[in-house]
């Protein structure tokens, strides 16, 4: 039986599940650690979940930081990686579409410098790296900037 993909509105439920579940790499195991609120993601028309069989399996979508600028942002499981292509090009193809409907002219995100596939991922999506921010992250990792302007 094919596993169908549907994209619905994010609501923080989808975001706590993910949390909860192994995540897409190990070293997103270490961000879970973060006591993050997966509810203050929500934002009209600016997330998303991907949901296979009824249970998501990856979230994405931009917080407003101010006027014309947001924090892009990605919550996986391990469930994802069944789906690789499909779930990145659900990603790219609404990521442009959310920022353009929303009059976003920079999305940025920061991207664990020791996460290769993050790295790569981020540039894949048309990010540009910024710069190395050193102890950026809440466990004081490194972390790379990344943005795209639109």
């Amino acid at each position: 039986m094919d596993r169908i993909l549907n994209i619905v509105s994010y609501k923080g439920e989808h975001g706590e599940y993910i949390m909860k579940q192994q995540m897409n790499h190990t070293l997103m195991d270490k961000d879970m650690e973060f006591n993050g609120n997966a509810k203050n993601l929500e934002q009209d028309n600016l997330a998303f979940t991907g949901m296979i069989d009824g249970k998501p399996i990856f979230a994405a979508g931009m917080k407003i930081i101010w006027n014309g600028v947001a924090e892009g942002w990605v919550l996986a499981t391990k469930d994802a990686l069944d789906h690789p292509l499909l779930v990145a090009k659900a990603i790219r193809k609404d990521f442009a579409r959310i920022a353009k409907e929303n009059n976003i002219n920079r999305v940025q995100t920061a991207v664990r410098a020791n996460y290769t596939t993050g790295l790569k991922f981020a540039k894949w999506l048309g990010l540009e790296e910024e710069g190395l921010m050193k102890k950026f992250g809440f466990d004081g990792s490194d972390q790379y900037m990344y943005a795209r302007l639109f």
